[in-house]
């Protein structure tokens, strides 16, 4: 009875208002309370963005040992103006709490503390011989609610600390010393443990710990953020984001939330993992922020990396590495451009990985704070004369911070991550688009017949490299490419011919042949046909849709496809062949029935390779069958040489050197894209940026 009536007591000598609701969840967001008159902020610790959440607090002072409970959702935190703990809910107003102290009150004011996660109490510690670990109990539903109890006094547990947070499963708080000495301390009794010392010091005033249990600790002078795993036996802290300097800190968060929510908006790297992408090996990721700095005009937003090879840039119509764009080929010992394209001024930071160990080493940071202005500028890069010829990785950020690392989070801007081939020291690269880019064949695979006419039936993203002397002889050609729709009913194998070019001009056994990064040991070369002919599959539904989840591969709605069928194959030359002898990029690609199954209703049986269908006007290889010209839909003369295509001119196949998006499973094309059958009636001469998105139906078109 005695400690209802001072808490009723106590409550009289603070202002009478009513708590606010408190939060609505366990939010992964966490929360900063900065300055003299107290404000409250918004931080993502993942990339250190911040959002003002409120400059008025009811109260004309400090907050400090701010903490999240989790057993009412409302934060707590102490008030200098007010002597005692205040309860803060959704509208981000003080109440204060008339603590119980039963003859402890300390009278000094704490700036250190947090919510166990086991256990309804507030711990605050001050150290000293006067002061100590307190608990203060939160429950309303205990006798003992708002009492206080001495855990141990300030001499015994002597710590330079500025703030500590608990562990959500171990029963430990944890908190890193003006040393940088990680501590471990048993609320319960006040022992503590040193842990390690973690490589940086500080003035650490806002710890916060995830659901993984990985502890954050953020430094007041200069606002980097660390992660530090206090699992490992000795663990360190790694530079993890650059969140806001102030010289009054203190942070709280709910410890069981995990550091990302599903709804995040960040942009994340995509190179292959050891470049550090994703968010578990700290990867390069930038809050995406209305009117901050972006490459280019495209950007898009995830909860964590789509790492490659199955990053969106690499599966979606619409790559958003818009931004940076090699303007000449790398070559060992030599410098190359890169266009740089900004929204607007802020900071570069690039990286290259030229000796191709599949890091971004410190030394290979081929620019480091560099200013940027608005729009689009060209930089020059030098080669190290050791590069390691071949492809590799480059990462380009930009931020409003002038010094990033190749990891690590930025609270604003983007990370562009590039594939960069580096030629040899004297050869010279030619690519197909451009360096930067890969073209698009679409075909309908219904031929002779017109089918759904969607063209979607197989959508091939292809990139060609030709590698050439000082002496303009050929030295290698490279095919780079996958299969990005898959939208038929019927087998069908892919191939890419280069004709004129004879098989046996190539070095056959010293091909390259790669599908899904794995070598394949036979040879790509079709061994039926004398001309150079690349053979990537005999039937490609072998690599796609392989759990027969989906009818087809990427053109159906609310149906995830599986499987891939990405390769690369390089066809080295035998000296004596001059670069002119090759026809134009890309060549001839060109599909064709696969063997043992019926194209019904038009074929009974397998036609084979046979049946081929190739770009409009390409004449095809001379194993197919001359009884197909003119027969269902098609009009071709090849006495004119006038192949694949109708009486109208409407082709089986098509390339765009760009990205394109293909249209939904069985929408026509000429209803996704308007201006497609005019295009191709003024013979090319008119409406030559039909495939543009704003010339399209975006309803009608594929979209993840």
């Amino acid at each position: 009875m005695r400690m209802s009536s001072f808490v009723l007591l106590g409550f009289l000598l603070f202002p009478l208002t009513g708590f606010s609701a408190p939060f609505l969840q366990c939010p992964s967001q966490a929360f900063l309370v900065q300055d003299s008159v107290a404000k409250i902020y918004g931080v993502n610790l993942a990339t250190g963005f911040v959002e003002e959440l409120s400059t008025d607090m009811g109260t004309n002072s400090k907050l400090n040992a701010m903490a999240f409970n989790l057993h009412d959702d409302y934060l707590y935190a102490w008030s200098y103006e007010y002597g005692t703990l205040v309860k803060i809910g959704d509208d981000f107003q003080v109440s204060p709490l008339a603590i119980d102290w039963r003859g402890l009150d300390p009278q000094t004011s704490f700036y250190v503390g947090d919510i166990a996660v086991d256990e309804n109490a507030h711990y605050l510690y001050r150290s000293g011989a006067a002061f100590g670990l307190y608990r203060i109990e939160l429950d309303p539903n205990s006798p003992d609610f708002l009492a206080a109890a001495k855990v141990i006094d300030g001499s015994a547990l002597n710590l330079r600390i500025f703030d500590l947070a608990f562990h959500p499963s171990d029963g430990h708080f944890y908190s890193v010393d003006g040393y940088g000495q990680l501590w471990r301390v048993n609320s319960l009794s006040g022992a503590s443990d040193l842990v390690s010392d973690i490589g940086v010091s500080g003035t650490f005033g806002a710890v916060y710990f995830d659901l993984e249990g990985m502890l954050y600790i953020s430094r007041n002078s200069d606002g980097k953020i660390f992660q530090i795993d206090v699992s490992q036996s000795e663990p360190i802290a790694i530079e993890f984001a650059q969140g806001p300097s102030s010289g009054n800190n203190d942070g709280a968060r709910c410890a069981i939330a995990p550091i990302l929510s599903q709804e995040a908006n960040i942009d994340f790297g995509d190179a292959p993992d050891s470049y550090a992408s994703s968010l578990g090996v700290n990867g390069a990721r930038h809050q995406l922020v209305a009117e901050a700095i972006r490459l280019g005009s495209l950007v898009d937003g995830e909860n964590d990396a789509r790492v490659f090879p199955l990053s969106d840039d690499s599966d979606q119509w619409r790559d958003d590495e818009d931004g940076v764009a090699w303007v000449t080929p790398a070559q060992q010992g030599l410098e190359f451009l890169v266009q740089v394209i900004a929204s607007k001024a802020g900071y570069l930071n690039a990286w290259i990985d030229f000796n191709s160990n599949g890091l971004f080493d410190v030394n290979e940071q081929v620019f480091e704070g560099f200013a940027l202005t608005k729009g689009s500028q060209t930089l020059l890069i030098e080669v190290p004369i050791d590069a390691v010829k071949g492809d590799t990785w480059a990462r380009f950020r930009v931020s409003s911070i002038e010094q990033l690392q190749a990891g690590g989070g930025a609270p604003d801007g983007e990370v562009e991550d590039l594939q960069l081939y580096i030629a040899d020291q004297g050869n010279s690269v030619s690519f197909y688009p451009n360096a930067s880019g890969f073209a698009t064949v679409a075909f309908e695979d219904n031929w002779p017949a017109q089918g759904d006419y969607d063209l979607n039936d197989l959508v091939l993203k292809l990139q060609t490299r030709i590698i050439s002397d000082q002496n303009a002889q050929l030295v290698s050609l490279e095919l780079h490419g996958s299969v990005r729709a898959l939208g038929a009913s019927y087998h069908n194998g892919l191939a890419i011919r280069v004709p004129g070019i004879m098989r046996q001009q190539v070095l056959e056994n010293n091909i390259n042949f790669e599908i899904n990064g794995q070598l394949v040991m036979a040879t790509p070369l079709d061994v039926d046909d004398s001309e150079l002919t690349v053979v990537i599959a005999d039937d490609v539904r072998d690599y796609l849709n392989v759990d027969n989840t989906c009818d087809f591969y990427r053109t159906q709605s609310g149906c995830t496809a599986s499987g891939e069928l990405r390769f690369k194959v390089v066809l080295p030359f035998a000296s004596g062949l001059a670069l002119s002898a090759l026809p134009p990029a890309p060549f001839d690609p060109f599909i064709f029935a696969s063997e043992d199954y019926p194209r019904w209703p038009i074929f009974e049986t397998s036609p084979g390779k046979t049946l081929e269908i190739h770009l409009k006007n390409q004449m095809p290889r001379d194993i197919v069958d001359d009884s197909f010209w003119s027969s269902f839909d098609d009009f071709s003369q090849p006495s004119q040489g006038a192949y694949y295509q109708n009486e109208r001119g409407l082709p089986w196949a098509i390339l765009i050197p760009y990205d394109w998006q293909h249209p939904w499973e069985r929408i026509r094309i000429s209803d996704a894209y308007p201006l497609f059958i005019p295009y191709v009636l003024s013979e090319g001469r008119e409406y030559s940026d039909w495939y543009l998105i704003d010339n399209a139906k975006a309803e009608f078109l594929f979209s993840d």
